[in-house]
């Protein structure tokens, strides 16, 4: 299998320890679609779709069991929830970060560094843990106390940088350009096997419904791996005649950071990025705002943003349907009301909303918030 540059089309081995093209672009990996016949039914992993991943027949693999999360009837009308907030560690990075370590490990890399405001970390340094590579995170400051503890617990090594997102970014690119020749940067964000694992989701959504498609599905976005992976998974399943149209994606951002929306909306200047209670997905560059949009406008989706308000309010709703998520996911919770209130989805429709992470990851946060806790 090969990396393609998303803007110029030039192609790259996958065994090239490379994220960007010559031309400075981000790389995707090519297309590999699956049949119902080709899952490994006795493999209750994500790994029962193996021959549509970017992995070789005989390469070895380290696993934790994830994949396969419940989609979950709620009792909110008409508003289905795929689990992912149960992964091993507790939120949907697992699917791209098993993808990405397992491919490090096969090509001999030693150490890796990754830059994450918590959820990518954690997933990161639970698979370096057990494939025995080393794991150097750096973060924001302001990163939830409970992310930091678990990142630290599986082994990582932990820099806080104080900062914009982008800041974060920045210097742990630097920290792999000193470390060159021990150290590998494999972002989570720009890494091409990321959205392959993240694509998953749709072939277990599809497998869970019985074959079928749901008619709209509600994802947050922050560097767009859970879209695009989503995106990717229904149209290789199109491609192959497995399904017969593709769900439409409707995409959430907090209001407070809103850089995809805006570009959706032709309102560039508009865009804003402060604080959130939905860190995840603060981010205010994304590079692949454009192929998101163009995504979303293929399925007939839209882009929507919530307040602060709307994604506490929707937290307690969604606790109060059994489900404790972080405040990112409870966003995502928040569009799909907002969508189903101004008419754009029904509730007597399908939809599949992606619990995208475990609320114990911002309990400080959540309890300060709600009054449960004093600020420290």
């Amino acid at each position: 299998m090969n990396y393609i540059c998303y803007s110029c089309g030039k192609t790259y081995s996958q065994n090239e320890l490379i994220l960007e093209c010559s031309c400075g672009s981000y790389l995707k990996a090519e297309a590999r679609a699956i049949r119902k016949q080709d899952i490994i039914t006795q493999d209750p992993s994500l790994w029962r779709y193996r021959k549509a991943l970017p992995v070789g027949a005989n390469d070895p693999i380290v696993s934790l069991g994830e994949g396969m999360t419940p989609l979950v009837k709620t009792n909110l009308p008409g508003l289905f929830f795929k689990a992912d907030s149960q992964m091993p560690t507790g939120s949907f990075k697992d699917r791209g970060a098993v993808l990405v370590i397992n491919h490090m490990k096969n090509l001999g890399v030693k150490k890796i560094i990754n830059d994450s405001s918590g959820n990518s970390a954690a997933a990161y340094a639970a698979y370096c843990g057990a494939a025995g590579l080393e794991c150097h995170i750096f973060a924001p400051a302001a990163t939830s106390a409970g992310k930091l503890v678990q990142i630290q617990m599986y082994g990582a090594k932990i820099t806080k940088v104080t900062g914009p997102r982008e800041q974060v970014a920045i210097e742990a690119k630097e920290e792999a350009r000193k470390q060159e020749g021990e150290a590998v940067y494999a972002g989570h964000n720009i890494h091409p096997l990321f959205p392959e694992g993240c694509k998953t989701m749709a072939y277990e959504i599809w497998e869970q419904l019985r074959w079928g498609v749901p008619d709209n599905i509600v994802v947050s976005f922050g560097g767009g791996s859970a879209l695009l992976g989503l995106f990717k998974g229904f149209s290789e399943l199109l491609s192959v005649g497995e399904i017969s149209r593709l769900p439409r994606i409707f995409v959430i951002q907090a209001n407070n950071c809103n850089p995809l929306y805006s570009h959706f909306v032709g309102k560039d200047e508009l865009f804003q990025c402060i604080p959130s209670l939905a860190e995840g997905i603060a981010i205010a560059q994304p590079i692949k705002k454009v192929e998101a949009v163009a995504a979303v406008r293929t399925t007939g989706g839209t882009v929507e943003v919530v307040s602060e308000a709307e994604i506490m309010d929707a937290l307690c709703k969604a606790a109060k349907a059994g489900f404790y998520v972080e405040p990112t996911t409870a966003a995502t919770i928040a569009g799909a009301l907002r969508l189903q209130k101004e008419g754009v989805i029904g509730s007597n429709e399908t939809t599949v909303v992606i619990l995208t992470g475990h609320g114990l990851k911002a309990t400080d946060k959540i309890g300060q918030t709600m009054g449960f806790m004093s600020a420290p």
